[in-house]
């Protein structure tokens, strides 16, 4: 979480994006500033998988997990996060994307699983 944090600092993301949560279960958050929260996820989780991280918005971190993993993790965050900063200087974050951007997994909806008046 701090080497997340840190390198996001470092590369002035730091409003737009951080880590958090309990040690063995980070959570990396993106500020929805611009409504492009879920296209910054989108490009961050492809690339991710590009670099053989398996990431969906968090890590599940265990004793299997050596130093060598973590370095890997985080030099993939390092060119990733400066990646995500180019999209966002260039203004062109959606057409980096090879697919479709993630979408929320939970929508509030009207009425949702209620049973009819009698």
């Amino acid at each position: 979480m701090d080497g997340y944090n840190d390198i996001a600092t470092e590369l002035g993301l730091r409003d737009i994006t951080h880590c958090k949560g309990h040690p063995a279960r980070g959570l990396i958050v993106f500020d929805d500033k611009g409504g492009q929260s879920l296209l910054m996820k989108s490009l961050v989780q492809q690339e991710l998988i590009k670099r053989g991280i398996l990431w969906s918005g968090f890590h599940n971190m265990c004793y299997s997990h050596t130093e060598a993993d973590l370095d890997h993790t985080l030099a993939a965050y390092g060119e990733v996060l400066a990646e995500l900063k180019g999209a966002l200087e260039a203004g062109d974050l959606e057409s980096r994307l090879r697919g479709r951007p993630v979408q929320p997994v939970f929508r509030r909806t009207d009425s949702f699983n209620l049973k009819p008046r009698r």
